[in-house]
């Protein structure tokens, strides 16, 4: 582990975030910023870590962090939050604010390139080998395994927590709602697409070893998709994010063992 590499990255990442929201007038308070100076630590010894596995050239791995960064970090939870919040006012401003994550999940994605180890592995050949194994009905099969086994997770772990958040969004003045199962299930489903398809990628670029594969699937969910959201940007009330980070931690390694199993390459 490079401290330089650490250290140098963290400050990059934070600074792109602020960037960010100072640009839509949102001034982040001293606690957003200690949160986003501990969420990007984390990240970045994640990405060195990661690197060390994947070993991809410049050009692989800015694709690699770009896709998860910006599916995992924000589109995902942007879906979810379309749904379950009265955050976004309407289909245009929800495009905007994707288009706008796009941009500065791809400068991110970048500065992290950048500062990262290359290796000499490129995306491009990971990629080939990996789905020359299987035939389209193989394929098919593990994608919609992968997408599918999503919802049970989530909805289990949600149960779990249920009993001390159902407060909060059953108050419409915090601005949170609870959609019924006819809207929830389709959008997990659609979560785990996204997922899947963000996560196959970085599995074809990691050597066949299923430890790494489910750290490296767990960690990029939890960090990017709930540690830095939850704690830095504080989009919900403070009460309910112990029990919202517990869940998605949960979720995260549970989901990320079982598509570990979906698209292992080979048993150990």
């Amino acid at each position: 582990m490079n401290p330089k590499r650490v250290a140098s990255m963290t400050v990059g990442l934070v600074a792109v975030d602020l960037v960010r929201m100072t640009s839509t007038g949102q001034s982040p308070s001293w606690s957003q910023l200690f949160f986003f100076l501990l969420g990007y630590l984390l990240l970045s010894v994640y990405l060195v870590w990661l690197q060390g596995e994947m070993r991809l050239s410049f050009h692989g791995l800015a694709a690699v962090l770009w896709l998860s960064l910006f599916i995992v970090g924000s589109f995902s939870n942007m879906v979810e939050g379309y749904f379950f919040t009265n955050v976004f006012e309407s289909e245009l401003m929800f495009l905007m604010g994707g288009v706008f994550m796009l941009f500065f999940s791809g400068v991110q994605a970048v500065i992290a390139s950048l500062i990262l180890e290359k290796g000499e592995s490129r995306l491009r050949e990971r990629l080939a080998e990996f789905v020359a194994g299987a035939d389209a009905f193989g394929w098919f099969k593990r994608i919609a395994v992968g997408t599918l086994s999503y919802f049970p997770v989530y909805f289990f772990f949600g149960m779990l927590v249920s009993p001390f958040v159902m407060p909060y969004y059953s108050d419409p003045s915090l601005g949170l709602m609870v959609p019924p199962f006819t809207v929830i299930i389709p959008v997990e489903i659609l979560r785990g697409f996204l997922y899947v398809a963000t996560l196959i990628p970085m599995a074809a670029s990691l050597e066949d070893d299923r430890r790494t594969n489910a750290l490296a699937f767990a960690g990029i969910m939890f960090i990017a998709g709930a540690f830095i959201p939850l704690l830095a940007d504080q989009g919900l009330p403070p009460q309910i994010i112990p029990y919202h980070l517990t869940e998605i931690f949960a979720d995260s390694a549970v989901y990320g063992y079982v598509l570990t199993r979906v698209f292992a390459k080979k048993k150990d």
